[in-house]
């Protein structure tokens, strides 16, 4: 049995339970239709349930969506061919979008204005009843069929790239569609297509053949009539339950159909698979799939497979040659507002990695990507700006920071520490900075981190009056007493280290530096021996570390 018809029969079944107990019938679609043809335009909602309650919807719904997606099929190439197609959908039911869409097309295309003005009203009143949600994951906006969704997407001049069906707990069963408008990132619409599912959950056939009636159930059987949003996200399915091989061949199907989504799926599953091969020419064989795959994302305009493959460029995972091929595809991403990106390019400039090195470009992009809402880039940039301090700070860093802060996010907390610290918004103030630590280390005083941090600052700064040794040994002991996993992190015992140094206990300072360079050469942290040396020769020397802090 096709799905159509599958999905037909059970929301037949659905609706005849539901009509059992009002008290005065809905208009039959009929009874519409003759209002329609008198001039009338029904509420749009009432007419879908009408033609949902029709006694041969199965075949008439079944015809519907066959018709619109031949509709869909012809309307760059077969315009003239849209009018009778058009009329055949509207016959077998007046409400739908793709119908008038359809004829819209027509009619424009024979510069008929006034023949399209009718079909132009239906199009808003239609529209108006799918976007009662605003498009996104929790409020998705609201339509029958697949079908609709894509019309709904050209309806605004976009065109649709890519699709996948996810599924929450509010909406079991919802289509994201990716759209990719003129010169400008690819988009995401979120639509909500459960009234799908559960007509499979109430189809009495399905029940009786013991079908699993899941909304995966559902995504099987629209992937096996080679619906590639379908065909995507049971090949995510695949993969994330490692069965590699058959999710390689249901997204490379998905990814035939165009599906940008499909594309950037591969290109990760072949990467990954590169790190593990030992096989050298496998190995390459892999990396030149997902480069491959990369590229096809890249030209249906997916922001995101710029950046992916700009890392893998710069990460030297396609040779020395090839490194500085990443500079342009972040700079090509950054273009079209990619956060990611534009933190790459800060971090960049600010290192003098592959660009020549400019603080001034650095603090540009780290204030564009905090502009684009990106939390890690607002980290990045309060903490550039404490090292580079001949950088004036952007004005709206506070109002940024304090908005995290007041969600109790301690990291923020930190950042505004460091900031009144050192002067940069605003005058230099100690106390604040001391009031905003202890903030961040209450807000999560389990955060190892972020103790750690305030800990080291309130040791070894050279701001004497930011030095609170008592409080920090109270706080890094509560941390190293009590997580396993900090108290074998060498950072964190060279902190440690530093604070009995600097209450005095300089015998267990010692004893703590000891132990966090054994540690530090068992994980091969030859990164930070050098300077775990340095302060084991401080501590004994009977010397405290004192240091730029924060």
């Amino acid at each position: 049995m096709r799905i159509h018809h599958l999905l037909i029969a059970a929301t037949l079944s659905v609706l005849a339970a539901a009509c059992q107990t009002p008290a005065s019938p809905p208009p039959s679609y009929e009874v519409l239709s003759e209002s329609i043809a008198a001039g009338d335009m029904p509420d749009v909602t009432t007419l879908r349930e009408a033609f949902l309650n029709t006694a041969d919807f199965p075949e008439r719904l079944s015809r519907l969506m066959e018709l619109e997606e031949q509709a869909l099929a012809l309307l760059d190439d077969e315009p003239l061919k849209l009018g009778a197609m058009g009329s055949a959908i509207l016959d077998t039911f007046h409400g739908s979008l793709t119908g008038h869409y359809a004829m819209l097309r027509f009619y424009d295309h024979v510069s008929s204005d006034d023949a399209a003005d009718d079909h132009r009203a239906w199009m808003e009143a239609i529209r108006t009843a799918i976007e009662r949600g605003d498009g996104s994951v929790d409020a998705p906006f609201e339509v029958m069929t697949r079908t609709e969704g894509r019309t709904h997407v050209l309806m605004d001049n976009l065109e649709p790239v890519g699709g996948i069906y996810q599924s929450t707990d509010t909406h079991p069963f919802m289509l994201l569609l990716v759209t990719k408008p003129q010169d400008q990132a690819l988009t995401r619409r979120f639509y909500d297509v459960s009234p799908m599912y559960q007509a499979l959950v109430k189809n009495t056939a399905a029940q009786e053949a013991g079908v699993d009636t899941t909304p995966f159930t559902l995504i099987g059987l629209l992937a096996r009539e080679s619906d590639s949003a379908a065909q995507a996200a049971v090949g995510a399915f695949l993969a994330s339950r490692n069965r590699t091989e058959d999710a390689i061949g249901w997204l490379r199907a998905s990814s035939r159909a165009g599906n940008v989504l499909a594309n950037t799926l591969l290109a990760r599953i072949f990467f990954d698979a590169s790190r593990s091969e030992e096989d050298e020419t496998k190995r390459e064989s892999l990396l030149s799939d997902a480069l491959d795959n990369y590229v096809h994302a890249i030209a249906l305009g997916s922001s995101d497979a710029m950046y992916a493959l700009a890392v893998l460029y710069l990460g030297g995972h396609y040779g020395e040659e090839n490194l500085d091929a990443g500079i342009p595809l972040l700079e090509r991403a950054a273009r079209l507002d990619h956060s990611d990106a534009i933190l790459y390019l800060a971090h960049l400039y600010a290192a003098g990695e592959r660009v020549a090195q400019s603080n001034e470009l650095a603090a540009k992009h780290y204030v564009r990507a905090a502009e684009l809402d990106n939390r890690r880039a607002l980290g990045a940039y309060a903490r550039f700006l404490v090292a580079e301090q001949s950088i004036a700070a952007d004005a709206r860093l506070q109002d940024w920071l304090q908005r995290y802060a007041d969600q109790e996010d301690a990291e923020a907390m930190l950042l505004i520490g460091n900031l009144h610290a050192r002067g940069i918004i605003g005058s230099q103030d100690i106390k604040a900075a001391l009031k905003s630590y202890r903030a961040a280390v209450k807000a999560n005083p389990g955060d190892a981190n972020i103790v750690n941090e305030v800990a080291w600052t309130l040791v070894v700064s050279d701001l004497i009056e930011l030095q609170d040794p008592r409080y920090a040994k109270r706080i890094m002991d509560a941390v190293m007493t009590q997580d396993t996993e900090a108290s074998g992190r060498p950072e964190y015992l060279d902190t440690w280290a530093a604070i009995h140094a600097a209450n005095g206990d300089f015998e267990r300072a010692i004893a703590l530096q000891e132990q966090a360079l054994a540690r530090a050469r068992e994980l091969n942290r030859t990164d930070v021996l050098e300077i775990l040396e340095t302060h084991l020769e401080k501590f004994r020397a009977g010397e405290t570390i004192i240091e730029p802090a924060p």
